[in-house]
């Protein structure tokens, strides 16, 4: 019997997940959460194997009572249930302790394939969300694999930037007003797609640029 914990303050969601769930013979709803501190505070008082639990709860960010629940019940498997179809937010889930990530709007077989999955000691991410991360990944791979072209001048200024030369010593090195060198600074941070000079020494670094 797999034994599951539900932790949402909209009653039409564990209601809906309840009437799903406990057609299943081998499941069983062993108990409902209002809240964070419900969760953290009862747990210890059931014999749930998974809590599904929603994110955006009405005391507590959901992020910390993954940590809680993960750091007080090592045995308990969490699987992160929320509306927001958002990269940052499964990857925070995970590093907080979850084993899995659902969307509400999920399908009957997908909520049973992840509660499946988890309880057999498996990770479970929707098609849909490693699809998203793959995409990401590969953007970020293009981003980085991306070599601006910089003028002569540019890698002259690039190059005494990442010396620590202040605006001022760059400007007396090279002959150059102040006001050319700011110039030269601005189109850098523009081409290398950054916001300040701590940008432009990790980028010029992880592209080798000089």
């Amino acid at each position: 019997m797999i034994r599951i914990a539900i932790t949402d303050d909209h009653p039409a969601v564990t209601e809906g997940l309840k009437s799903m769930l406990e057609r299943q013979r081998d499941i069983h709803i062993e108990a409902v959460f209002p809240n964070g501190q419900s969760t953290i505070k009862s747990l210890h008082n059931v014999r749930s194997a998974i809590l599904l639990l929603d994110i955006n709860l009405p005391d507590m960010d959901g992020l910390e009572v993954c940590k809680s629940v993960s750091r007080q019940f090592p045995d308990i498997r969490i699987i992160g249930f929320t509306s927001y179809r958002e990269t940052s937010l499964l990857k925070n889930m995970i590093h907080s302790g979850a084993s899995g990530f659902l969307l509400k709007n999920s399908s009957h077989d997908e909520i049973l394939e992840a509660i499946y999955t988890v309880n057999a000691g498996g990770e479970y991410l929707q098609p849909e969300m490693k699809e998203m991360l793959l995409n990401e990944s590969l953007h970020r791979l293009q981003d980085r694999s991306f070599i601006p072209k910089l003028t002569r001048r540019e890698k002259e200024i690039l190059a005494l930037i990442l010396e620590e030369q202040t605006t001022q010593e760059i400007a007396e090195g090279l002959f150059l007003s102040p006001k050319t060198v700011e110039s030269h600074r601005m189109n850098l941070l523009q081409k290398l797609g950054v916001k300040n000079t701590a940008g432009l020494v990790k980028v010029t670094l992880e592209r080798g640029l000089l």
